[in-house]
């Protein structure tokens, strides 16, 4: 289905009518029109018209201009504009727009575009100078002869039949040949030659009196006809799209492809790019192709003014050289233009999209699952069913979700399929209107459809405010446009066509652990703190208006807070002193502050105070570090390696004094594992070990430690699921910012799992596309922790069948799209999905939120948490965290990779040097360490005198 829209949108495109009229009634009751008629009437009438057969039979619909309200005009005297060829593929996440692509370029691979008419006038690029042309000449026949390459006098028949054969028939040539009716000989004769036209920049707008013909024709350049595709993807997925063509087209008669990123260099000729069926590229690299056009390049015929200028050399040739060159992807006439996660092409005065408007394509489409930023369900709840006909849809898909405690790790048994009910769709006025000039810039810039694309003003003026003020015909209007221009496939035919695997989700609330409720209560009270300061009032509160930037900022570092964070000892320090500081200015009377004001801050003091005056918290947010529990240590290494203060309190991991967990930071795990190699370090001779050297006895307790639990119960919690996991399946973890992702990465190296990691920072495109690459085709990798913000659109994780949020996310569309990832076409396994969820804290009151927003039909969803009236009261009414718990690893995790073991000299020497068992000795000692040799010197009884001695003979 949908790709028949596609090719009708091509090959036979509507006509749309004139927004200058308006549907007045439908004569389809009268009895002249024949009933029959009825199967040839546009699905979207009164505002789309089939472009063939177009009769009053098969358009009853009576109209009237704005001019002349209740005049009625007959549907044949109206204006109508044709529809672009192309359109929006916007189908659900994970259902196959890249097939459809592949799909729709196989089967058009032999249809050459269209010349355009000498003198017509292309958007953005300039003015087509000549007709088609061809570089073919009439040589002599005798290729021996000196004069063989010399142009004929009189041109040859057969030089004739070759020209008109090109101009005339070019693409069915090449049918020709390729179902092996043309000879090859014939074929190769005629291939070097393309077809091309000469385009003129400079149109008459732009040219003044006095511009030499000169100067126009040395800024014309060549476009040469072709039946190429051109797809910009985006960076991380060109290996993607470069796997899905080998994995679904065949390789005999299949496509001719061209992959152009950024490890090519020099971009190929047009005439060796229009020799491919698909030229894949990616947007970093289209946009190192765009170079700015001068908006003086008119004026460069004149004589050089730029001495008069006041520059200090001449720029004239640098200006005219720029004017002429053009990119060899600019100088190809492109069949199509298909941009995969085109909602980048929204953005205006953007590099990419400005290069975008610059390439020549007869169609062009944009691929997206998401067409704008929150109108996601707009475009499903207006899609058309098989036979074109308008219904509304569900696409809430709302599994019912599940809040279970830690120890239910169960999967759920929800159903596999998310069921599909009517429902009223909400949308924000303010973020809907922006989302309509989103769509407006797709509209009018990228698909370039009449008449939006005639002034700028006109979407606006024609769709955008009819819509505000209410009109009964815009809606209509929107909706007729939005169903012809939108490929989308309803839920249900998805369903009924491609049975996914079952789809179970759920919500694990995990309680703190004792530091992270300090950690999360710390920062509670800085809001507190603030909000009784201020009075909650003036550009010092942080839900002051003005103070957006700084509230995001905060709101973050609270949710970070949930997962883990580190707040420096000095704020906590100034937060008790101002504290103390309002409850004195309360005292003296000098701030008339509440009751419930003054109870609140001395309760924020109390949660400071406690936070400041634990010595295991301080220690391990002043290293910047999650703290980690090991258990089993040799006392003597215990104390040498790890320096940070046991907890006593930690009862149900510090079981007894005689084995009392070690509080640890991970750059002191790091170091303390690099020393004991240090210390398994020995000369080979027959000395005694050194008091650094680990003995047997400790190495076997070494060996014999583990890390037993994590002062986030986050991380813990994920450690253990991954552990059990990463080695039947592949899991995605889900991050919501860079800290996530280096403390998770930090934790699974710990673990010794094999990860790969998908972020923003301190990576490059390509090592991105490389992780991805791995983690779909290695055995090795099957974890990988990504940024949601980052990794949540277009790429294919199918492989996957575990999916971790490790915090809720706000926005709906984002969740569902990183969902997505894994839960497509191609899964071959039930995917599970678990948020986790800090208990008693903010993220709770966010999951609620988020489920009530979706079981509301008339309340729309803030853009941002910050932004949302309720999110907004229960940040600036946050409780405390009260109770707490113990982040600990059922499993454990040894200390020591197994790949160290105790050198067999060391073992030698103990042996030898050994105090303990003497018996044990080697004949090779001569005497028991315990029995060392000692020098005695024994002196007479009467001293000999100073003089004396000095006199003495030397003492031999």
């Amino acid at each position: 289905r949908s790709l028949f829209k596609m090719l009708k949108r091509e090959l036979l495109p509507d006509l749309f009518l004139d927004p200058s009229y308006s549907p007045l009634h439908n004569a389809s009751d009268a009895s002249n029109y024949p009933s029959n008629s009825k199967r040839f009437r546009h699905p979207l009438l009164p505002y789309f018209q089939f472009s063939r057969g177009f009769n009053e039979a098969t358009n009853t619909w009576v109209y009237q201009h704005q001019s002349l309200p209740n005049v009625p005009v007959a549907a044949q005297n109206v204006s109508w504009y044709s529809d672009t060829r192309g359109g929006i593929i916007c189908e659900d996440m994970g259902t196959g727009k890249t097939c459809e692509c592949l799909a729709l370029i196989v089967l058009t691979k032999r249809q050459m575009v269209q010349p355009p008419n000498e003198g017509e006038l292309l958007p953005c690029v300039g003015t087509v100078a000549s007709a088609l042309l061809t570089d073919l000449c009439d040589t002599s026949a005798d290729s021996h002869s000196p004069a063989a390459h010399t142009p004929r006098l009189v041109p040859s028949l057969k030089f004739l039949a070759a020209k008109t054969a090109l101009l005339s028939c070019a693409e069915s040539l090449r049918v020709m040949y390729d179902d092996g009716v043309l000879p090859i000989e014939i074929w190769r004769q005629l291939e070097p030659y393309p077809l091309y036209y000469w385009v003129n920049p400079l149109s008459e707008s732009r040219l003044r009196r006095g511009t030499s013909a000169e100067l126009a024709l040395d800024i014309s350049f060549k476009v040469y006809m072709s039946s190429s595709t051109i797809v910009v993807v985006p960076d991380n997925l060109v290996d993607q799209w470069v796997r899905e063509k080998y994995k679904h087209v065949q390789d005999s008669g299949g496509l001719e492809m061209l992959k152009i990123d950024n490890s090519t260099n020099t971009m190929p000729e047009p005439q060796e790019l229009i020799k491919y069926d698909l030229v894949l590229v990616s947007v970093s690299r289209l946009s190192k192709e765009y170079i700015p056009i001068d908006s003086k390049i008119g004026e460069l015929g004149y004589s050089c003014r730029c001495y008069s200028k006041g520059f200090e050399q001449c720029t004239c040739d640098r200006r005219r050289d720029a004017a002429a060159y053009r990119s060899p992807l600019l100088r190809v006439h492109w069949k199509r233009l298909i941009v995969d996660e085109g909602h980048i092409m929204s953005c205006r005065n953007t590099t990419r999209s400005l290069i975008a408007a610059y390439l020549i394509a007869e169609r062009r489409w944009v691929c997206t699952g998401t067409p704008t930023h929150n109108l996601v369900h707009a475009t499903s709840a207006i899609s058309t069913d098989s036979q074109g006909s308008p219904t509304t849809v569900d696409e809430s898909n709302s599994n019912s979700s599940s809040v279970e405690s830690p120890d239910q790790l169960s999967v759920s048994s929800s159903p596999s399929r998310r069921s599909a009910t009517t429902r009223t769709y909400r949308m924000n006025v303010r973020e809907s209107s922006s989302d309509f000039l989103q769509m407006g810039v797709l509209v009018s810039k990228f698909l370039r459809m009449d008449p939006f694309s005639q002034s700028t003003s006109a979407w606006t003026g024609i769709m955008v405010q009819p819509y505000k003020r209410g009109e009964p015909a815009a809606l209509d209007r929107l909706q007729a446009l939005i169903q012809s221009i939108m490929v989308r496939n309803r839920p249900e035919a998805i369903v009924s066509d491609v049975q996914l695997p079952p789809l179970h989700e759920k919500a694990v609330v995990l309680p703190p652990t004792r530091h992270q409720a300090l950690t999360y209560n710390t920062a509670i009270a800085f809001f507190h703190i603030n909000a009784v300061l201020t009075e909650r009032a003036g550009r010092d509160y942080f839900f002051h208006p003005e103070n957006k930037k700084h509230l995001r900022q905060i709101v973050d570092n609270l949710f970070l807070a949930c997962f883990w964070f580190s707040i420096s000892l000095n704020h906590i320090q100034d937060g008790i002193a101002n504290g103390r500081r309002a409850l004195e200015l309360w005292e003296q009377g000098d701030k008339p502050y509440s009751d419930d004001d003054v109870n609140l801050l001395r309760k924020c003091i109390v949660e400071l105070q406690r936070a400041a005056s634990d010595p295991e918290w301080a220690y391990i947010v002043q290293a910047d570090s999650v703290g980690y529990w090991i258990k089993g240590l040799p006392p003597r290494l215990a104390a040498n390696l790890f320096c940070s203060p046991s907890d006593t309190d930690e009862t149900d991991i510090a079981t007894n004094a005689n084995n009392v967990a070690k509080l640890a930071t991970l750059p002191q795990l790091r170091d303390g594992l690099v020393s004991v190699k240090r210390m398994l370090a020995v000369a080979d001779d027959d000395l005694p070990p050194l008091s650094t050297n680990v003995s047997p006895t400790e190495f076997e307790q070494l060996r014999s430690a583990t890390v037993v639990g994590c002062t986030s119960s986050k991380v813990a919690y994920l450690t253990e699921q991954l552990l059990y996991h990463h080695k039947q399946e592949k899991c995605i973890v889900f991050a919501s910012c860079q800290s996530e992702v280096i403390i998770i990465g930090d934790a699974l190296r710990l673990a010794r799992v094999p990860h790969l990691v998908y972020a923003n920072q301190v990576m490059t495109q390509s090592q991105r596309r490389h992780n991805i690459t791995t983690f779909s085709t290695s055995t090795m990798y099957n974890v990988i922790v990504m940024d949601v913000v980052l990794a949540a659109y277009g790429i294919d994780l199918s492989a996957a069948s575990r999916v971790w949020f490790i915090s809720p996310i706000w926005q709906a569309a984002r969740e569902r799209q990183a969902i997505k990832r894994a839960h497509r076409l191609g899964q071959q396994r039930p995917v599970f999905v678990e948020t986790l969820i800090t208990g008693e804290s903010i993220e709770e009151a966010l999951w609620r939120r988020r489920q009530e927003i979706s079981d509301s039909d008339s309340e729309p969803m803030a853009k941002d948490v910050e932004e949302d009236g309720r999110m907004r009261s229960m940040l600036s009414n946050a409780s405390f965290i009260q109770r707490s718990s113990i982040g600990s690893l059922a499993s454990g995790i040894p200390l020591l990779p197994p790949g160290i073991r105790y050198p067999p000299l060391l073992r030698r020497k103990y042996e030898l040097w050994s105090p303990d068992s003497p018996s044990q000795a080697s004949s090779k000692v001569p005497f028991y360490k315990a029995k060392r040799l000692s020098l005695r010197l024994s002196l007479p009884k009467t001293v000999t005198p100073l003089d004396k001695q000095l006199d003495a003979p030397p003492l031999t």
